[in-house]
C-alpha cells in the first residue's frame, strides 16, 4: 500500500525564530514522519522547554548552507530556512501557550486558568487523572504531595507507564505535566499530608487554590478539609467504594455556607469509602497480605472526570465568562455509580437504580460537634 507523503517538517518556537541564536537545538525528531519538534536551545535548555530527554537534534548557524547529515538552520537578515542534505524542510512556528490551549478558547479562558493552582494529596490512579486534566484545562501550578513509587502493577490503572518504574509517583506525574504545559509550576513532595511543614500550606494556599484529596484513605481526606477550613480554600474529594463499583465526590467551600467533610460524610455513615491505608506502603512485595480491593481503570476514570468537571467548575465559579458544567447540579456529597449488578458490588450495588447514575438528592448537613463547623 502506498504511503500518503508528508512535506518535511520543521516545529520552531516563535521565539527562538526571532531570537538571532545560533548554536544547537533540543528535541525530538520522528524519521517515519520526516518532522523534527524543536523545544530547547542553549538559552533554554533548562528552561521552561526542559524535558529530560531531549537529544541535540541539530543546528543554527550563519555560515553558508552546506550539504549535512543532520539538520541546518541557516539564518540570515531576511528569516531562517532549515536543510538536511539536499532536503528542505518547511518551517511551522508555534507559540506555545497559544497553541497549547487554543482548543479550549471560547470554553475556558486561559489567562484565568494560569492563576489556578490544584494541591493534590494523592498521585495514584486517581490524582494522576486530576492532574493531567487539569493541566489540559490550563491550571498554572500544582503541588503533588504522595510517598509512593510507581511499581509494575500500577501502570494498568496510573497515567504514567512502564519508564515511570522506581520513581516516586509525584516525580513521574510532574514529568506528565510538564510534557502537556512546559511553563506549568509543579512542586513535588514525596510525602503525606499530614506530615507536611506548615510553610508548604503557607506558601501555596490562595484564593485561587484548590485542596483535592485524592488518597486512599479517611485520615486524609479528614485532614485535607480541616486544612481547607483553615486557609478558607475549597476541598474536593474523591474515593471509591470495593472493587470501583461505585464512588463518592465531596466538596466543600469554607467560605459559603457548607459543612465540612467530618461534618458531610466522616461520621453520618452515608459513606462507604474503602480506606486501605496503603499509603507507606512503597515496596508491596506481596499484594495478597495488603487489604486492597482493585478497581479497573476504566470505572476510576469515569467518577473522577465527573468530580474534575466539579474542579473546574469551581475555579470559574467567579468567572462572569464561563458556563458551569455540574456544579449546579450535584450537591455537595455525590455518589456516582459505575454498576448496579450485586456481582460486582454486593448488596450495596441495590442502592443505584440504574448503572452511571450520578446522585443529585443526598443532603449533607452540620454536625453539633464538628468544632471547625461548630464555631463558623
Amino acid at each position: 500500500m502506498e504511503q500518503i507523503r508528508r512535506e518535511p517538517l520543521v516545529y520552531i518556537p516563535a521565539e527562538l525564530k526571532d531570537s538571532g541564536y545560533i548554536g544547537d537545538l533540543w528535541g525530538y525528531y520522528y524519521p517515519d514522519t520526516e518532522i523534527y519538534n524543536i523545544l530547547a536551545w542553549d538559552d533554554l535548555k533548562k528552561g521552561i522547554y526542559f524535558q529530560p530527554d531531549l537529544v541535540i537534534i541539530g543546528r543554527i548557524t550563519t555560515e553558508e548552507m552546506t550539504r549535512s547529515n543532520s539538520l541546518v538552520g541557516f539564518r540570515t537578515e531576511n528569516g531562517i530556512s532549515f536543510k538536511k542534505g539536499d532536503v528542505n524542510y518547511h518551517l511551522e512556528v508555534y507559540e506555545l501557550q497559544k497553541n497549547i490551549f487554543s482548543r479550549n478558547s471560547g470554553i475556558l479562558e486561559t489567562d484565568w486558568m494560569q492563576k489556578k493552582s490544584a494541591f493534590i494529596s494523592g498521585c495514584g490512579s486517581v490524582g494522576s487523572l486530576v492532574a493531567l486534566e487539569l493541566a489540559r484545562a490550563g491550571v498554572g501550578f500544582f503541588i503533588l504531595v504522595d510517598n509512593d513509587v510507581m511499581a509494575y502493577h500500577n501502570i494498568c490503572r496510573h497515567q504514567c507507564g512502564i519508564k515511570d518504574v522506581g520513581k516516586y509517583k509525584v516525580n513521574a506525574l510532574k514529568e506528565r505535566i510538564l510534557d502537556i504545559n512546559p511553563s506549568a509550576n509543579v512542586s513535588t513532595y514525596p510525602n503525606i499530608l499530614e506530615n507536611l511543614p506548615k510553610d508548604v500550606f503557607d506558601a501555596n494556599c490562595s484564593d485561587d487554590t484548590i485542596l483535592i484529596s485524592c488518597a486512599d484513605n479517611r485520615e486524609a481526606d479528614r485532614y485535607g478539609s480541616e486544612m481547607a477550613n483553615i486557609y478558607s480554600i475549597p476541598f474536593v474529594s474523591i474515593g471509591f467504594w470495593e472493587r470501583a463499583f461505585a464512588g463518592e465526590i465531596f466538596y466543600f467551600i469554607p467560605t459559603e455556607d457548607m459543612p465540612c467533610y467530618e461534618c458531610g460524610v466522616g461520621g453520618q455513615g452515608l459513606s462507604s469509602k474503602v480506606s486501605t491505608n496503603r499509603r507507606f506502603y512503597t515496596n508491596q512485595e506481596d499484594l495478597q497480605k495488603v487489604n486492597f480491593e482493585p478497581g479497573i481503570s476504566i470505572d476510576i476514570n469515569f467518577v473522577t472526570t465527573v468530580a474534575i468537571k466539579l474542579i473546574v467548575d469551581i475555579y470559574n465559579k467567579n468567572n462572569p465568562l464561563f458556563t458551569p458544567r455540574v456544579i449546579n447540579y450535584l450537591t455537595q456529597f455525590t455518589l456516582v455509580c459505575n454498576t448496579n449488578d450485586v456481582k460486582v458490588g454486593g448488596e450495596r450495588a441495590e442502592y443505584f437504580a440504574h448503572p452511571l447514575q450520578i446522585t443529585s438528592s443526598i443532603k449533607v448537613r452540620y454536625k453539633n460537634s464538628c468544632p471547625p463547623c461548630k464555631f463558623r
